[in-house]
């Protein structure tokens, strides 16, 4: 057959397609629906997950941790030094908060990141503009320097060329501008500035670093990691420090580290996209099964006069060919919807650092046409050969009224059997995400967060330098804030009640080390914040240095740690770590649990001590940021305005960082789980939508083609709700099966996702039996509808007309 005959083919079965287009739309929507988000969805990972870090050779790059944590003790780094699988070592402090002047603008918070000399070297960056700090840059006391990241250059000073020189005035000094890194730098912590880091200053505050190297030629990442924890146990030795406290160092390769926060729940949300693309296969596939029964007779005619396989094929594969063009069209832009939706939800710097926006890119529009092609290709073939020569003397008898064969039929309803078990998985697994954001917005955190704002401020060292410093600021500005009409009760916290944890170890004899969340205060935080008081009294004015050390601790820190009446009973501090002797309070008060990670996640042991009676030389190494909370009467956001004055009235040099509801500050934490739960009713939804066609598409096919036998039965007083009821039985029956399965397929999927529902679902096997139930009965349901039309319409089948078909 030459290729004239084939255009000429083609083009006949495109036309006889356009002429009546219903089913042409219905499959390429049902397949560009799988498909946009597949697409979208692959877009999003490839950005995040799956494209190669813009650092020279980044696999060979590692991060050195413990397992648990990718962070060490800045006492270690010396250990890490010159191991021989390593070409170069350097690490990068904690963020650091910086308040940014600037002659007549008010104050602004930017975020700083300490990195050491050869932070940029290892890693293979070459700057935009300027240079790497020098080895005086980064000694005590040397010149201060700072490098822009790409970003911040081009808002703050406009991409301008001759920046380098300029000075920024932060935390009350003056930096020079150095150097600006380029555009397509990533990092996993958002920030604004590189500063360079002081190993002296960090060791100085018992600092934890982040710790990268380069891999030489011929070394691998285990045989690094051994050399690592070989260094480390003979530095504790060196050191007279016990071996058994510590946990073993390990490497692993640095762009598995930078995604590891988020690389598993895109694979989860992954996974369920590919769920709903096969769905929408299956469904296609279905929908070209019963288009194969239209199809029918004219390839019987064809199959009788001699036609070769090819031409007997092409007007299946037209049309598949143009639902598959139509599809991959509609299925772009759903794809560029979705990440719209995506790009103003999703990519927020505090999670996504230095990706501002996802496009689609040459490869997810060709990965998208391929997969669409194929699709259709396959649901083309399959339903050419089911179809082909099995009913070729049945259509030639039957005039094309024979509807589908025994094993064409059977096939579809496999196939819905296949679509109602993924449509049950999938529904499992939305709702459960959808019943743990159901369960955040009711949580019970042990605090009253409705009638309360949150300010938070950046004290920095430089103007606050010691604990009565910063103890006057906070006292001076809680002043301030009860002067405010409407506030009730104020106080201070060194972290938020939400999210944050300072860790600080307990003296004990235990061969672990016990860490508690260690806070302290100024003012009426946890009365501000409505924790309650279980037994003895709150601080008073007496709370101030030089008066007996006290603390209040909580009901958590009571049950692990003492042992009786904890009133009267002593905590001893180990500050070995800082350099410093062990501080020892009194406890004069338990207050209820704070759970600070989730209504799920036990409350860590905490411990409360006035902000004065902190030791001088501890308080600078355990702050960054100073949180108001302040309970007041009404709207919080109506006291936004207000708080902030009080500060600045203080404090004018101080960035306020947030002046917010403390209700925001608990959304945001959870943002993320009430994002994929957006996710995945979306998804759920569409594989209901998807589902319900498919099922309806078979019921219907058939339905039809036994519409000479409901005829039959009309006409012999059949009652209609009984015709209705077989039909329903007929499709629901389709859906017993595949809920059956799909409620195993849904049980081991909530296996696979309980770690992301952990902070927010307390009970997930019961919450699993619940949303099974719920799952259950919106499949009925939908599966209920879609059968309702076909067997509505075989009840009202005239008999007349049935017997027609004769």
């Amino acid at each position: 057959m030459n290729f004239g005959v084939i255009l000429k083919e083609l083009w006949q079965a495109w036309r006889a397609s356009l002429r009546r287009p219903g089913f042409v739309l219905l499959a390429g929507l049902t397949l560009a629906l799988g498909l946009g988000l597949s697409v979208a969805m692959f877009a999003l990972v490839n950005m995040l997950v799956l494209a190669p870090l813009p650092y020279q050779q980044p696999n060979r790059l590692l991060v050195i941790g413990t397992g648990q944590a990718e962070e060490l003790p800045a006492r270690w780094y010396g250990a890490m030094r010159d191991l021989p699988a390593l070409m170069s070592v350097a690490y990068i402090g904690g963020e650091k908060n910086a308040n940014l002047s600037s002659p007549g603008l008010p104050p602004d918070l930017v975020t700083a990141l300490p990195a050491s000399l050869h932070f940029l070297p290892t890693l293979g960056v070459r700057l935009v503009l300027g240079r790497n700090f020098s080895h005086a840059e980064t000694v005590r006391d040397g010149p201060r320097a700072v490098i822009l990241t790409y970003g911040f250059w081009q808002r703050r000073f406009a991409g301008r060329d001759n920046v380098l020189g300029s000075t920024l005035r932060l935390d009350g000094r003056s930096y020079t501008i150095i150097g600006v890194l380029p555009k397509s730098f990533r990092w996993a912590q958002s920030f604004n500035l590189l500063v360079p880091a002081n190993l002296h200053r960090a060791v100085g505050r018992n600092e934890s670093l982040a710790v990268f190297g380069r891999l030489r030629s011929g070394s691998t990442v285990q045989q690094a990691g051994m050399q690592a924890d070989a260094r480390l146990r003979h530095w504790l030795q060196a050191h007279g420090q016990d071996e058994s406290r510590h946990a073993q160092l390990s490497a692993r390769l640095l762009p598995a580290a930078m995604v590891s926060g988020y690389a598993s729940i895109f694979g989860v949300i992954m996974a369920c996209t590919l769920a709903v693309l096969l769905l929408a296969a299956v469904n296609v596939t279905n929908l070209m099964l019963q288009r194969a029964v239209r199809h029918g007779h004219s390839q019987a005619i064809r199959n009788a006069l001699g036609a070769s396989l090819l031409r007997v094929a092409l007007p299946m594969l037209g049309e598949g060919l143009l639902i598959a063009v139509l599809g991959v069209a509609m299925a772009l832009g759903i794809a560029q919807l979705a990440l719209v939706w995506a790009n103003a939800t999703l990519m927020r710097p505090e999670w996504f650092a230095f990706v501002p926006r996802v496009q689609l890119t040459p490869s997810a529009f060709i990965l998208g046409a391929a997969a669409g092609l194929l699709v259709m290709l396959s649901a083309s073939v399959l339903a050419l050969w089911r179809a082909r020569s099995s009913q070729a003397v049945r259509e030639l008898v039957g005039g094309g009224r024979s509807g589908q064969t025994v094993g064409a039929s059977r096939l579809s309803r496999v196939l819905v059997v296949v679509q109602a078990a993924l449509g049950m998985t999938l529904l499992m697994v939305a709702l459960l995400f959808a019943r743990s954001q159901q369960g955040l917005a009711h949580a019970d955190l042990g605090i009253r967060v409705d009638h309360v704002i949150s300010t938070t401020i950046a004290p920095p060292l430089s103007l606050y330098p010691n604990v009565q410093a910063l103890n006057t600021l906070a006292r001076q500005v809680i002043e301030r804030m009860r002067a405010i009409p409407g506030a009730r009760y104020v106080g201070a916290l060194n972290v938020s009640p939400v999210g944050e944890y300072v860790p600080l170890r307990l003296q004990s004899g235990s061969p672990t080390a016990e860490y508690v969340n260690y806070q302290f205060l100024q003012g009426d935080p946890l009365r501000a914040l409505g924790a309650p008081l279980l037994r003895g009294r709150w601080f008073d004015a007496n709370g101030h240095a030089g008066s007996a050390a006290v603390a209040i601790v909580n009901e958590a820190f009571v049950q692990r740690n003492m042992h009786g009446n904890p009133l009267g009973q002593q905590v001893q501090f180990d500050l070995h770590d800082y350099g410093l002797p062990d501080d020892v309070v009194t406890v004069i008060g338990v207050v209820g649990n704070i759970k600070t990670f989730g209504p799920s996640y036990p409350a860590p042991g905490a411990v409360y001590v006035p902000m004065a009676q902190v030791p001088p030389k501890l308080l600078p190494k355990l702050i960054n940021r100073l949180h108001f909370e302040a309970a007041v009467s009404g709207s919080p956001v109506t006291y936004a305005d207000a708080m902030r004055q009080a500060v600045h009235a203080v404090a004018p040099q101080l960035a306020v960082q947030h002046a917010r509801p403390l209700t925001e500050r608990v959304r945001n934490y959870f943002a993320p789980q009430r994002v994929m739960a957006e996710i995945m009713s979306a998804l759920a939804v569409v594989a209901l939508l998807l589902a319900s066609l498919g099922l309806y598409a078979v019921v219907s096919v058939a339905t039809q083609a036994m519409r000479r036998e409901w005829g039959v039965r009309g006409a012999l007083g059949a009652d209609p709700l009984r015709l209705v009821a077989t039909v329903l039985r007929g499709g629901l029956s389709l859906v017993a099966i595949g809920v059956v399965v799909g409620l195993a397929l849904g049980w081991a999927a909530s296996r696979i996702v309980q770690h992301l529902l952990a902070g927010s679902v307390a009970n997930v096997d019961a919450q699993v039996v619940v949303v099974a139930a719920l799952a259950l009965t919106l499949l009925l349901v939908a599966g209920t509808l879609a059968c309702l039309a076909p067997a509505l319409r075989a009840a009202r089948t005239p008999p007349v007309a049935a017997l027609s078909d004769d």
